[in-house]
């Protein structure tokens, strides 16, 4: 009797307890993007010795530069100038430059001694003179051209900063004001008729002149 008892009573509950059972119910949601996205490997960028780096780049484009994989400054490239890709252009070599710019222009203005910059750079990529790329110090001893060398305070005089960084800029990275076929100059009070050459515009008070290249 009692076990006949036990079992109505067990069959009363069953209802209740099938109701309140919990049934793990399987989810079709897709993983997150957090576990779903694969790691992203350094993108490569092999060093170019013709390429230096430029200015750092602002933070938020560094960011975007981040999420690639990629170096921030990687983004900041420009290239070497055809003459410091020929030559290791040293401090000596960007002193001396500008020691000839100091003498030939002064610090009149900083158009005119890069324009006297200008003229250097042009003369040592042009064939005309040396029937190859030639150095600074070959461009600026070679014979009859430029007269302040022969200063006895030339070889000594230490020139402004701001003319080496002008030739840095000029030497090393190219950055010339003017057209690559301006090789002469002389001061203006020799006038217009200077060698036969074709007359290029007044800087500073120097006359440039237009040359043959090659």
């Amino acid at each position: 009797m009692k076990r006949l008892l036990l079992m109505l009573m067990l069959l009363c509950m069953l209802p209740g307890l099938l109701l309140g059972a919990r049934v793990p119910v399987r989810t079709t949601e897709p993983p997150s993007a957090e576990t779903e996205k694969p790691e992203r490997s350094p993108i490569p960028i092999p060093p170019d010795p013709n390429w230096v780096p430029a200015a750092e780049p602002v933070e938020e484009t560094a960011e975007v530069f981040r999420t690639f994989g990629a170096t921030p400054r990687s983004h900041g490239m420009r290239a070497l100038s055809g003459y410091a890709q020929s030559f290791t252009v040293t401090d000596d070599d960007l002193i001396l430059a500008a020691r000839v710019a100091y003498f030939e222009a002064g610090p009149r203005s900083e158009r005119a001694y890069r324009a006297v910059l200008c003229v250097l750079y042009n003369r040592c990529v042009a064939k005309r003179f040396g029937g190859k790329i030639t150095d600074i110090a070959t461009e600026t001893y070679r014979k009859g051209q430029f007269s302040v060398v022969h200063n006895k305070k030339f070889k000594t005089f230490d020139p402004p900063e701001a003319i080496i960084e002008a030739a840095r800029d000029i030497f090393v990275y190219g950055n010339l004001d003017l057209p690559d076929n301006i090789l002469f100059f002389c001061a203006e009070s020799i006038g217009k008729r200077f060698g036969g050459h074709k007359f290029y515009k007044n800087i500073g008070g120097n006359l440039f002149f237009y040359g043959r290249v090659d």
